[in-house]
């Protein structure tokens, strides 16, 4: 195999690669693809942490992808906003401990902040007046329109969180389903953390673990609304847009295994029936893949869980099948 480097940023890039598949150098990852030693089809997993420190050390900023510009008039809070922070500050400050009734009003406040910032930034329906009548709900999932090779890695038994050490709030837009129902996924996160955790490294370690996962970190100070400490807020969104995101929902595999899932069912053994409910409930399998071999790659391999000992041995087989299934019923 000969590879070609038209400039210097191409020749960095294959030694990033090579770093992420456990090479130190794109001469040594040449060298044993060349003696046939280490068959294409037989590279070891790439890490992805392995790939961004290698494009580091070579004079890059790889987080710069990472971050989603704001408009500049957002970068300020709206008046409204500013006036919400300011009765929470005097809630704190004078009310906190007084009457238990207050805390409900410390309540109504932290939700009306939610709510305007929401709106004001068009992320969705906050996680407390969300849900309703959802038929599901999934966390925060990798955007496979920007997510990074690796990112599996990242997952805690199928969960993800941005910036530990923090509370998270969560945001979420519905998406419909053929009975005239909807399900909701999270379209924005956002996390608040002290300013003893805003340190430079903590910051940089968020919008990078972010980036793998294919979401942008945008840092807006102003708008935070934690009224016990001195915080900043960091926004999390998918790479994806909205829009985007409906146009591949429709008639893709999850929501057809969703709104089929009774018939799916009925009859299922326990491997096929856990199959089944995993790839439901999961908020990773990718809404876009129109052929096994990216949903293998984009999902069967990337998202294994501690609990894949649990898993049936016949997973991948019974996923295909049902993949297969899903095809011919979108081909008729």
């Amino acid at each position: 195999m000969q590879l070609r480097f038209p400039d210097a940023k191409s020749a960095h890039l294959t030694e990033a690669i090579a770093a992420g598949l456990g090479f130190a150098t794109h001469a040594a990852l040449r060298s044993r693809m060349g003696n046939g030693s280490l068959p294409v089809m037989e590279l070891p997993p790439f890490n992805v942490v392995d790939f961004l420190e290698r494009l580091t050390a070579l004079g890059y900023d790889p987080r710069s992808s990472f971050l989603r510009p704001v408009a500049a008039d957002l970068v300020q809070p709206v008046p409204s906003f500013v006036d919400l922070q300011a009765s929470l500050r005097v809630w704190a400050a004078t009310l906190k401990s007084v009457k238990s009734d207050q805390i409900d009003w410390g309540r109504y406040l932290h939700q009306q902040c939610a709510s305007v910032f929401a709106d004001t930034h068009d992320l969705g329906a906050p996680e407390q007046s969300s849900m309703g009548n959802a038929a599901h709900r999934w966390y925060a999932g990798a955007d496979h329109s920007a997510c990074l090779p690796g990112w599996g890695a990242m997952v805690d038994s199928h969960f993800f969180r941005f910036h530990p050490g923090c509370s998270d709030l969560y945001f979420f837009r519905p998406l419909p389903l053929a009975n005239g129902g909807f399900v909701e996924y999270t379209s924005a996160v956002i996390a608040m953390p002290s300013k003893a955790s805003n340190t430079t490294d903590g910051l940089d370690s968020a919008e990078t673990m972010a980036g793998i996962f294919g979401w942008t970190c945008t840092s807006l100070p102003g708008w935070s609304w934690d009224s016990s400490s001195d915080s900043t807020l960091l926004l999390y969104r998918p790479s994806i847009s909205h829009s985007e995101r409906l146009r591949h929902w429709e008639g893709s595999f999850q929501r057809w295994l969703l709104e089929n899932q009774r018939q799916l069912l009925k009859g299922a053994g326990a491997s096929r029936r856990k199959v089944i409910e995993e790839l439901i409930s999961s908020p990773h399998v990718p809404v876009h893949v129109r052929s096994f071999e990216d949903f293998l790659s984009s999902y069967l391999r990337e998202d294994q869980p501690p609990t894949r000992s649990k898993r049936p041995e016949s997973f991948d087989g019974i996923s295909q099948r049902l993949f297969e299934m899903w095809l011919a019923a979108m081909s008729r």
